[in-house]
């Protein structure tokens, strides 16, 4: 994939919006999208284990009047004509695998300066299913809107992102750590990985849990990703999504890594080490 601006910026740069213009994407602009729902190059470091996914760009104009008022999105979203929908085959790490084609689907959408907005439960699956046509052994796991936003948010969305301190993220200490879960990972002692590890630390999640949480071999540049799970009765719904989740972090940290040209591989391992119960392994950088 490529960018017309350095990725470090464009992940700065995304935001999630909720709120759109009600205008159409222009003749151009959704050739340009529907280019890069090809993904031709796009491969996250679970294809090979992951089934097939595929992408559409849906505008509204093609729901039934009746269907429009079914979209599922509660009010959350608003004016958006256009939504990319995707189907997976369901397999292992699939939810990881769609996760990271998706962000970078996303980022591209944000190079152009369009808005776009994470959907992983509030949207009419079923409705959204049947207009991909998708298949019985194929799931549609989340959907954005895409489209022109407006200049400033609506007083709904400003309530929403103050609800889950969407411009915040948690410290360093509490989602890095060396060794051993008990001891945090020093960002200054991280080197040419900070700025990896800090594209992970802004990466979008549902309700903002930021659920990944990356271990440091000692004396090596391995790095393990864990998806933490939520205890809390109130909480386990986001259990459903962090395996999406830790896609698009993976994402951040893999786009990055290439950009400035950091050599490495991504493997499946068993990592020694004395994990939390609440904490699922994913899978393991492992830098040359």
């Amino acid at each position: 994939m490529d960018f017309s601006k350095p990725i470090i910026d464009i992940i700065k740069q995304r935001s999630s919006w909720r709120t759109y213009t009600n205008q159409l994407l222009e003749d151009d602009t959704k050739k340009k999208i529907n280019q890069i729902l090809t993904f031709k190059d796009i491969k996250s470091p679970f294809s090979e284990l992951a089934g097939k996914s595929r992408f559409e760009l849906i505008g509204v104009p093609e729901f039934a009047p009746d269907e429009r008022k079914k979209l599922g999105t509660y009010g959350l979203i608003k004016g958006a004509q256009e939504f990319i929908v995707g189907a997976i085959e369901k397999s292992d790490y699939y939810k990881e695998d769609y996760g990271y084609i998706l962000e970078v689907i996303i980022l591209a959408a944000t190079d152009l300066n369009l808005g776009t907005c994470w959907l992983g439960g509030t949207f009419n699956k079923n409705l959204f299913s049947t207009k991909i046509h998708c298949q019985k052994n194929e799931i549609v796991p989340a959907i954005t809107p895409i489209g022109y936003t407006t200049e400033t948010r609506r007083r709904k969305e400003k309530v929403i992102r103050a609800f889950i301190k969407a411009d915040s993220r948690f410290p360093w200490s509490k989602i890095f750590f060396e060794n051993t879960f008990s001891t945090a990972l020093l960002r200054e002692t991280t080197g040419r990985y900070e700025i990896l590890l800090e594209m992970v630390r802004l990466a979008p999640s549902a309700g903002n849990k930021q659920p990944w949480r990356v271990l440091k071999e000692i004396d090596c540049d391995n790095y393990h990703f864990y998806v933490k799970t939520s205890q809390d009765l109130k909480l386990k719904v986001y259990n459903t999504f962090v395996n999406l989740d830790i896609g698009i972090a993976i994402c951040h940290f893999d786009l990055t890594a290439k950009e400035v040209g950091m050599k490495g591989m991504w493997k499946f391992l068993k990592p020694d080490t004395n994990t939390p119960k609440e904490l699922k392994y994913i899978i393991t950088w492992i830098g040359r």
